[in-house]
């Protein structure tokens, strides 16, 4: 039996008779408990050589710190229990203790092994690096359905539990007085809120867990260094556009000029913070009107739709004279070549795309650094 179970009530500041001496032994107990064992386990953490045996001594001795703790706040705030420090030291050498002892170092140490796999890093970096999109309706209403049921279903598991219990009494002619049915009731209401918390913990775990399954879906969607669409995604966004009647729209190819003499002049990490400035153009460019997505090495690809094909060489031309302003680590003399197609009749992006690099060719042909719309043969 422990102190909990010889004297229930008196953590309960609405059945005690005490309320302040309540929370204070109910939560005051708690939070004294969790920052002290936290300080335990960071010193083992920083000072300690043998990890796994610093942990060890320091579950046992949070575990012995807990009780210590619940049983000095006994003993000072409801002295008329009788329950006192020293027959907690009486208990510490009991067989329940060690073996209890013995669960909770097990507990700690796969606590610390599955704390440092390589599983769990990398988890927790994905979730530090994704973002909160758009709340999706059908998921979160999901999550919230399945965490109701699970609370439903413990309500009832409980409340068919007490009525068997109560039935099994009577036959054997045990009846409860009204005093023990409020202590009954009392354990039931407390179950009950171990459920909800329960509860709260796995909906926060679905949360966390749906959050990392939305990252690990874009960034099967996206380019690694750019963050644009990759080239998959890219031409199935565009092909979609363009069954869904998006054939008014345009595509443009963006060719990165003479990005070789760029590599083989600055080198790949320069050659690299090069296209990540130059798909961030892009993205903010163009992004408002349609996607925009890297095809691979320095092409780059770009879906608009609202805009006139007037319109959408300006805007082309607006990017080719900020690629050609930019400085990328002491590179200059950076430029990029587009060629504009139009979407019209063309139900799939290999269509779009053979227009508008034909059109890209001509850019190069007048000596790059240029935009060149689809049909305008000058040269």
């Amino acid at each position: 039996m422990t102190a909990t179970s010889h004297a229930d009530q008196v953590f309960s500041p609405l059945v005690s008779g005490s309320p302040l001496s309540s929370l204070v032994l109910s939560v005051g107990t708690r939070m004294a408990f969790g920052f002290l064992a936290a300080c335990l386990f960071l010193y083992v953490k920083k000072r300690v050589s043998h990890i796994r045996t610093g942990i060890a001594f320091a579950a046992i001795a949070a575990d012995f710190l807990h009780s210590f703790l619940v049983y000095a706040a006994l003993q000072t705030l409801f002295p008329e229990l009788g329950i006192t420090v020293e027959r907690l030291f009486s208990r510490m050498l009991s067989l329940n203790k060690l073996l209890g002892w013995g669960v909770v170092v097990v507990v700690a140490l796969g606590a610390y092994a599955v704390s440092g796999s390589r599983a769990l890093r990398v988890f927790t970096e994905e979730l530090a690096q994704a973002k909160w999109g758009r709340p999706r309706p059908r998921v979160a209403l999901s999550m919230v359905g399945l965490v109701a049921l699970m609370f439903l279903l413990a309500l009832g598991l409980w409340r068919h539990l007490y009525g068997r219990t109560e039935v099994l009494l009577k036959l054997e002619g045990i009846s409860m007085s009204a005093e023990v049915q409020e202590r009954f009731w009392l354990l039931g209401m407390q179950f009950l809120a171990a459920v909800i918390a329960l509860f709260f913990v796995v909906a926060v775990v679905l949360v966390l867990v749906e959050r990392y399954l939305m990252q690990m879906a874009q960034q099967a969607k996206r380019d690694m260094m750019t963050g644009l669409y990759n080239k998959m995604t890219l031409i199935r966004l565009v092909d979609a556009a363009l069954r869904e009647g998006g054939d008014a729209g345009f595509l443009i190819i963006v060719d990165v000029d003479d990005f070789k003499r760029l590599n083989d002049a600055h080198g790949r990490p320069v050659g690299d913070k090069i296209l990540i400035a130059v798909a961030g153009l892009l993205k903010e460019r163009f992004e408002p009107y349609g996607v925009v997505g890297r095809l691979g090495g320095d092409e780059f690809c770009v879906y608009v739709e609202g805009l006139s094909a007037a319109q959408t060489v300006k805007a082309a031309d607006g990017v080719c004279e900020a690629v050609a302003a930019l400085s990328v680590a002491g590179a200059r003399g950076i430029s990029c070549s587009m060629g504009v197609a139009s979407c019209t009749g063309r139900q799939e992006f290999s269509q779009a795309y053979a227009a508008a690099d034909q059109a890209l060719y001509r850019s190069k042909a007048r000596g790059k650094n240029r935009c060149s719309l689809e049909g305008d043969e000058r040269i």
